[in-house]
């Protein structure tokens, strides 16, 4: 599985707020602005911008498994401690980062599961340490052209 870190905008954020900082608003408020409705800020709701959270697009087709696709977009919280029951990305090793289900047994060992079948459980409490990079929080789906 292939996926490309997306590089977080810190730059743009902050040449943004500092010409943002030399803007003043004067006069009254208009009236029409106290039933005025925020706009939806996908930012403001995934916490982009955050140096804790990344963007990750997904390249190929093998989270097909888990209801994500080529195109999509992983949120990806560096900063979450709580992995169960949730997709995470993780390094290993050799194979770079995948994305992966962790999950529970019966006796409350946690796995780590692909979404292509033919590929085995990881026992992520193992004798071999693995580093999970980060939860995912949202997938974005690109839905229009």
């Amino acid at each position: 599985m292939s996926l490309s870190i997306l590089a977080r905008g810190q730059r743009l954020r902050e040449r943004l707020l500092a010409e943002a900082a030399d803007l003043r608003i004067t006069g009254f408020q208009s009236p029409a602005e106290d039933e005025k409705e925020e706009g939806l800020s996908l930012d403001r709701l995934t916490g982009l911008g955050a140096p804790h959270i990344w963007g990750v697009r997904v390249l190929d087709g093998s989270l097909e498994g888990f209801g994500v696709f080529q195109g999509d977009r992983l949120i990806v919280n560096r900063a979450a401690s709580h992995a169960d029951d949730r997709l995470v990305v993780v390094d290993l090793g050799g194979e770079g980062y995948r994305v992966r289900l962790v999950v529970k047994d019966m006796f409350g060992g946690r796995w780590l599961r692909a979404a292509e079948t033919h590929i085995h459980d990881i026992q992520l409490d193992g004798d071999e340490p693995i580093e999970i990079w980060g939860v995912v929080t949202w997938v974005v789906s690109h839905v229009a052209p």
